[in-house]
């Protein structure tokens, strides 16, 4: 399944500008995949809206447990202390249209 994790900080909290939070941050970058990879959660991607101080993370995961387990490793969850994060769990629209079809 695909997850999308949508997680923002204030510009007062960012890491670009903030030393306290640019170490957990760049610490978390270096690590993610491999970390990801121990709970079976594939990163497929990682976008930046930089002046809206928001990360875009896209994953697939088995489960939303898997990612759940990931983000509670302690290189992750260092970030959460300047930022919070929404869970979405996605389906491919395709799915949902074939499930619609089903209901007639």
């Amino acid at each position: 399944m695909f997850v999308m994790r949508i997680s923002r900080h204030s510009p007062e909290a960012c890491p670009a500008f903030e030393a306290k939070y640019k170490d957990a941050w760049l610490t978390a970058m270096e690590k993610d995949e491999s970390l990801a990879a121990k709970h079976k959660v594939k990163i497929v991607g990682v976008w930046v809206d930089s002046p809206g101080h928001t990360v875009y993370s896209l994953y697939d995961t088995p489960s939303v447990e898997n990612l759940m387990d990931y983000t509670m490793e302690p290189e992750i969850k260092a970030t959460m202390a300047f930022q919070t994060s929404v869970i979405k769990p996605l389906k491919p629209a395709k799915e949902i249209a074939a499930m619609i079809k089903k209901k007639k």
